[in-house]
């Protein structure tokens, strides 16, 4: 039997806890990867503080009925800094940046790895754990200057109150979400209710989290259209700037700090800037979070055993965000990929349903959808580029049936049809199919481009031969023609339920192009609907347009295109007849072209005119946009106020265009060479910004030599 004196004696211990090599307990990190674990202040870890991780210890863990919250991370990092700020440190030196982040160092892993290779005991020796100290101290955040912090303190101060902010929070979510994954919902939302009901909060000292709080209430702001009653007035300038300027003074505290904040910051500010300028400040933006998000590793699949499934699970989903939106921008801009597809090791995200439940919006199943067609269409943009090789041309079919596969796997609640307009996800699923005809273009754009050059070439130019189509080509060049109609009337139905908004690049874009592969296929042959599916799509991109220069030139661009696909068509259909035997009828069919010709130079003109003078007024102080008269009225029946635009005036990001004239044509009249060759030089800042607006990047008529067959 034990007497009291020899169980004193066992539980004594033989080394002084100041001594011990390990320490008396470890924080989950520490523990899992069998480090040392020097506990710097009540609740956090040197090495979680050093890295700015989340530090969980046994005694924290939450029993099973609380780890079921859908805060648990948030909640352990709120804790562990506050208990850590009772110290007497400053906020800013424990603050958390985010809970959902990984350790970026590789070499404690590896090191243990090493020895277990050469059989070794896998405890840490002391030089390795001296590498953990020395690191520590070096990668330990500076505290900010104090210009920083009164900086802070002042643009904290001007947050609007906790009633707009949550509202703001709100239309993000439910408007601006989309497709993608910008943060974990439940715990933004749960954060922002601690930055308001708690002065003390570090997150109030945190530049990463309120950056990210700007840029979500600049990009909720621009989605407030959609939530207004039918009859309060809408102010015609960009409602979000006043927190995107805010936003963009703190970038340069934030782009160097790690965590997953300040890569949301960056892919936020490119959404929010993509409407203005896709291929200027939102594809830098954009950019910085792909090269972030690299440096994060996000694209790995990792192995950190101290990384529970929801925090693995916001690192996949936030990463096929941003390699989905990168990707489709540099396809649909004509720009060089930023990474190549074999370095991704992460799998798409997955459903799941204890994260999932927690969110607001949940769209995980449109998130991956849309990374699955994203993949596609890259591998048909890059099939393209090679497509006058043997071997190009023999992968078209698999490229076809990925993509009938693809859409075969859709849900079937993915229906338009079965959606209501005022859901959020309508303009989700929208975007999806928009993407899914675009890729269809994509396939057979060159196709149709060879297509109509040829037949043009036989039938005007000094080349009587027939031209031998390839009869692959031919279906590729009637699938594009075909998914054009199938976009337009996607953005029929979008016109008729009313919820229409601001200037959308996505939108603009997708309809500009749709349009434009219309107007081609409409040199070769014209069906009964051709001129009612034209007339939509211009009438569409103008009401887009109103209030943006670049737009409006973009316009231009496509009507331009109508008037040589006008004279193209009659041109050819004049060379189709035999000049031995014209008839009355073919008399007839003659006269109706050029009539058709005429119509649609007048209409070019006067509807020009029409937008020149609705541009000036929404460019004014104090005057507003009206709605064109006539037949416009009654067809934009939603009301001018639902698309009111201005142009920004801040200097960097205003467009050349809103500040030099446009030459304006008289009805019939055409710019001769000189004035053509002005103008584009003239606008040259703005000439990529507008190609890939519009589309004509993607066609890249330029690029397909004269004797190019398919």
């Amino acid at each position: 039997m034990d007497s009291t004196p020899a169980a004193r004696r066992r539980r004594r211990r033989r080394v002084a806890e100041e001594n011990r090599k390990r320490a008396p307990r470890a924080c989950d990190r520490c523990k899992a990867r069998k480090s040392k674990c020097i506990e710097s202040s009540p609740g956090i870890c040197q090495r979680c503080e050093a890295g700015q991780l989340s530090c969980r210890f046994d005694r924290d863990r939450l029993s099973p009925r609380q780890s079921q919250s859908p805060m648990p991370a948030g909640d352990a990092t709120i804790t562990a800094v506050a208990a850590s700020s009772q110290t007497g440190a400053t906020p800013q030196e424990n603050i958390s940046i985010e809970s959902h982040q990984t350790e970026g160092i590789l070499w404690p892993r590896f090191l243990t790895r090493l020895r277990e290779a050469f059989s070794l005991d896998p405890i840490s020796g002391p030089e390795e754990q001296d590498m953990v100290n020395l690191q520590a101290n070096i990668t330990r955040p500076n505290n900010p200057s104090l210009a920083e912090q009164v900086r802070l303190k002042k643009i904290v101060d001007s947050f609007p109150p906790r009633s707009i902010a949550e509202f703001l929070v709100h239309v993000c979510i439910r408007r601006g979400t989309d497709v993608f994954f910008y943060f974990d919902q439940a715990q933004l939302i749960h954060e922002i209710e601690q930055f308001y009901t708690n002065q003390t909060c570090p997150l109030r000292f945190d530049p990463s989290f309120i950056c990210l709080a700007l840029t979500i209430f600049a990009l909720g702001s621009h989605w407030t259209p959609l939530e207004r009653p039918g009859h309060s007035r809408i102010d015609e300038h960009d409602p979000g700037r006043l927190f995107f300027e805010q936003a963009k003074v703190l970038v340069p505290d934030i782009i160097e700090l790690p965590g997953l904040r300040s890569i949301q910051v960056c892919l936020i500010l490119g959404v929010y800037l993509m409407p203005q300028n896709a291929v200027g400040s939102s594809y830098v933006y954009t950019g910085m979070a792909l090269r972030k998000a690299l440096a994060f590793d996000l694209h790995q699949d990792s192995d950190d055993q101290a990384m529970d499934a929801r925090e693995r699970e916001v690192r996949r989903r936030l990463w096929w965000s941003i390699y989905s939106l990168e990707r489709c921008s540099t396809i649909k801009l004509n720009r060089p990929r930023s990474v190549a597809h074999e370095i991704i090791t992460v799998p798409l995200p997955t459903v799941m349903p204890e994260f999932d439940d927690s969110q607001k919006f949940n769209n995980v199943l449109l998130q991956i959808a849309f990374a699955r067609l994203i993949s596609i269409l890259d591998r048909v943009a890059d099939w393209e580029s090679t497509v006058t090789n043997d071997s190009g041309r023999a992968d078209t079919s698999s490229l076809e049936n990925q993509l009938r596969e693809w859409k075969d796997s859709l849900p079937g609640d993915f229906d338009l049809e079965t959606i209501p307009p005022q859901d959020s996800r309508y303009r989700a699923v929208f975007h999806i199919w928009l993407n899914y005809y675009y890729a269809w273009i994509v396939m057979g754009k060159m196709s149709l481009i060879t297509l109509v050059r040829m037949t043009l070439r036989r039938h005007l130019g000094d080349n009587p031969e027939p031209c031998n189509i390839d009869a692959k080509a031919e279906k590729l060049s009637k699938s594009c023609a075909k998914a054009s109609k199938k976009l337009l009337q996607l953005f029929e139905d979008l016109n008729q339920t009313g919820y229409t908004t601001r200037f959308s690049f996505t939108d603009f874009q997708g309809c500009s192009i749709a349009t434009i592969v219309t107007l081609i296929a409409g040199i070769l042959d014209r069906d009964p609907g051709y001129e009612r599916r034209v007339r939509f799509g211009l009438d569409f991109l103008r009401r887009m347009a109103t209030g943006n220069p670049n737009a409006q030139v973009g316009v231009r661009f496509v009507e331009a295109l109508r008037s040589i696909s006008n004279e193209a068509w009659s041109k050819l259909s004049r060379s189709r007849q035999p000049l031995a035997n014209v008839t009355d009828e073919g008399l007839q069919s003659s006269a109706y072209n050029e009539w058709a010709e005429w119509l649609s130079n007048r209409e070019q003109s006067q509807n020009y005119n029409n937008n020149e003078a609705i541009g000036e007024g929404a460019l004014g102080a104090d005057q507003n946009i009206q709605v064109p008269p006539g037949a416009d009225a009654e067809f934009w029946s939603t009301g001018s106020e639902v698309m009111e635009w201005s142009s920004r005036t801040d200097a960097v990001l205003e467009p050349l265009m809103s500040r030099l004239p446009v030459p304006q044509l008289q009805a019939g009249e055409q710019l001769d060479p000189f004035e053509t060759y002005r103008l584009s030089t003239t606008y040259n800042d703005d000439q990529p910004f507008l190609m890939g607006l519009t589309g004509f990047d993607v066609l890249d008529f330029a690029g397909y030599p004269p004797d190019m067959a398919p």
